[in-house]
């Protein structure tokens, strides 16, 4: 749907302005959209706002903005989260490894304990 009056032109100028001062690479796209159950998203680098309304529009802009700033700080932390589930699986599996390697032997050595006490 194509942004049809001057005053959206305007805000969308606007939202570019904001992205363009804050050196941020995105791009903004604005379809209004009341079948969307989300106020805007951001997919592949575009801010995609679904609003109609100009205000709620910009209000969208902005709290997509801050989540995508939000989101540079929390990747860190996700990335370390990551990285330790990662180095845990690897320690989990060498030491189920390790246990279905010294089973037969356990087993083994139960078989002649018992078959000694009979």
């Amino acid at each position: 749907m194509e942004i049809a009056n001057t005053q959206e032109k305007l805000a969308l100028k606007q939202m570019y302005a904001v992205l363009s001062n804050l050196g941020i690479p995105l791009t903004v796209c604005w379809l209004p959209d009341p079948r969307k159950s989300a106020h805007g998203e951001i997919k592949n680098n575009v801010i995609c706002i679904y609003d109609s309304d100009e205000t709620v529009a910009m209000e969208t802009f902005v709290h997509e903005l801050l989540e995508f700033k939000l989101k540079l700080v929390t990747e860190v932390y996700r990335a370390l989260v990551n990285s330790l589930i990662e180095t845990y699986e690897k320690l989990c599996y060498k030491r189920k490894e390790e246990f279905l390697d010294s089973l037969p032997k356990v087993l083994e050595v139960i078989a002649e304990l018992k078959s000694h006490s009979d």
